[in-house]
């Protein structure tokens, strides 16, 4: 390989972002919803509570959490019961992260290839993205946990999606807001910007994973 293939490998081809709490301001409203539907189950939790334990899991990561700390079942009806709840709350209050549709066209502008990957369900992705104008940005570029065997932390989807998007791990960039985003991004191999900017910060856990923290979605434009 050639010095200009190799740079060429390593420079950044691909801006893979998290949905909820990066591009979206979604996880105030679903964790409100989620820490009265866990406590009703039977474990008092707070909204901080589920922020710090649940924030950045699948929903089959969550509910097994919730489980063994329950030491039983939840009822088979349960995911879809807050699934219903969290859709309703955020079909009326979900709004774009503020930055996100000009880091979006800066990226484009750089000729940089972008897409999703998320731990949310794909019908949520539909609600938020779609209510707040974004799904046109990322049209066959959204992929989720339930594409891939493990969720974050592993990095099994953050890899499925380079490889979709056609590019090696290493020329990728992730934007995370979760500690176990960034922890995921970097068992990938990929530089993390930790995204501090919204109104759930992570600023300690972040910076603990290896993540380069930004408050500006547009700070972006630094690494492309």
């Amino acid at each position: 390989m050639s010095l200009s293939e190799e740079d060429s490998t390593h420079r950044t081809q691909l801006v893979i972002f998290d949905c909820d709490g990066v591009l979206v301001e979604s996880e105030t409203i679903t964790n409100h919803v989620f820490a009265r539907l866990i406590t009703e189950a039977g474990w008092p939790v707070t909204f901080e509570d589920c922020c710090a334990q649940l924030k950045g899991l699948s929903m089959k990561d969550c509910v097994a959490k919730i489980e063994a700390q329950l030491g039983r079942t939840l009822e088979p009806d349960w995911p879809d019961l807050y699934r219903d709840e969290s859709y309703t709350a955020l079909r009326a209050h979900v709004q774009a992260m503020p930055g996100a549709k000009e880091a979006i066209a800066l990226i484009r502008a750089a000729g940089r290839k972008m897409c999703i990957a998320s731990s949310g369900p794909m019908e949520k992705m539909e609600i938020t993205l779609g209510s707040t104008g974004l799904m046109a940005d990322f049209e066959g570029m959204v992929f989720n946990a339930t594409m891939v065997a493990h969720g974050k932390p592993a990095p099994d989807l953050f890899l499925h999606a380079a490889h979709e998007m056609g590019v090696p791990p290493r020329a990728a960039i992730v934007i995370e807001d979760s500690p176990v985003g960034a922890r995921a991004a970097r068992a990938a191999n990929m530089t993390c910007l930790g995204y501090i900017g919204g109104e759930l910060k992570e600023e300690n856990g972040l910076a603990r994973e290896g993540a380069i923290l930004i408050e500006d979605l547009c700070e972006v434009a630094h690494h492309l």
